[in-house]
């Protein structure tokens, strides 16, 4: 169970958000997620209402107070209970169903903002899949974790000077922990002395980072070690245990994830997107793209155009 509130504090619920006017959905996609000049929300949710399968651009996390709540992403279904704690990445496919009674905590968050960041990279691959916390699965840093999150609901709910400052220091704070907590289960990192987990650390972000910035290239695995100093076979070990893909799974992703934005661009050909993003030909871009995406990169196009902007405005009564 979640660590007992502070019954000094009080927070109202409902003197934020007063904005709000309604959702506003493109196909199944959620824009226009915060406040004008805002870059999170968090609602305070009795609502019994289910929302369909949907994705937004923005970090939700929730955290149920009293009763359940599920959540489904990518068709698989999570039971959260109280004092649990579930993160939902960016645009990815959601389902929420709510108990007939309850109530919970549903936070957004812009954290694009954070690509400038040394380690992002790393962060969004540990994003990929949805992270749900429980005291039982991460023991180690639960409390440290829920108590964060309850400094950030605090601080929303009291509007007090600088708290928008002072809740992403907290969602910071979150990130590194989880981070770190991720790292400890890496033998690459448990088995070395901290002096060369530093170093692999630091050159695996480097190859990471030109990877980010060159992937329109033909960018070769031989390459990539050769950046890192280490030996093809060792770079590659080292990769697939840091990033959780191989080396060139990572090169596809990422130029995949270039094309998911071009693609919204009604003025680019599928064949300009391909040779932008860095595949060789055409054949291989749509083959690559329905193996990832399910889909074919002219259907992504019709059901997400224009979905993939930052989002700023009213949003759903979560």
């Amino acid at each position: 169970m979640p660590p007992k509130k502070d019954p000094s504090v009080k927070l109202e619920y409902y003197q934020q958000n007063t904005d709000y006017k309604t959702r506003v959905m493109v196909n199944n996609v959620e824009k226009q997620i915060f406040p004008k000049d805002s870059a999170l929300r968090i609602w305070y949710n009795e609502l019994s209402c289910d929302y369909s399968s949907h994705w937004h651009n923005a970090l939700e996390i929730i955290s149920p107070i009293e009763n359940y709540y599920d959540v489904e992403i990518d068709g698989v279904s999570h039971h959260v209970m109280p004092g649990e704690i579930i993160i939902v990445p960016p645009r990815k496919s959601h389902a929420l169903h709510a108990p007939k009674t309850g109530c919970r905590y549903v936070c957004l968050f812009d954290i694009d903002f954070f690509s400038s960041l040394r380690g992002y990279t790393s962060l969004m691959q540990l994003l990929q899949e949805c992270i749900h916390i429980t005291p039982e699965n991460y023991a180690p840093i639960y409390n440290e974790i829920y108590d964060s999150f309850s400094m950030i609901w605090q601080e929303y709910f009291q509007k007090t000077e600088f708290y928008e400052f002072s809740i992403y220091s907290h969602l910071f704070q979150i990130m590194t922990m989880l981070s770190r907590y991720h790292l400890s289960k890496i033998n690459l990192f448990t088995e070395s002395t901290p002096v060369k987990r530093n170093e692999y650390f630091e050159k695996l972000n480097s190859v990471i980072d030109y990877i980010d910035n060159n992937y329109v290239y033909d960018i070769t695995l031989e390459d990539a070690a050769a950046l890192s100093g280490f030996s093809k076979f060792h770079f590659s070990r080292l990769f697939k245990e840091y990033m959780n893909c191989t080396f060139y799974d990572y090169l596809i992703n990422q130029r995949i994830k270039a094309t998911e934005v071009l693609l919204t661009d009604d003025r680019l050909s599928i064949t300009d997107i391909a040779l932008q993003a860095g595949f060789s030909s055409i054949s291989t871009f749509n083959r690559t793209f329905k193996q990832k995406k399910g889909c074919t990169p002219g259907e992504y196009r019709a059901l997400y155009s224009g979905g993939l902007g930052r989002d700023r405005g009213d949003v759903r009564a979560k």
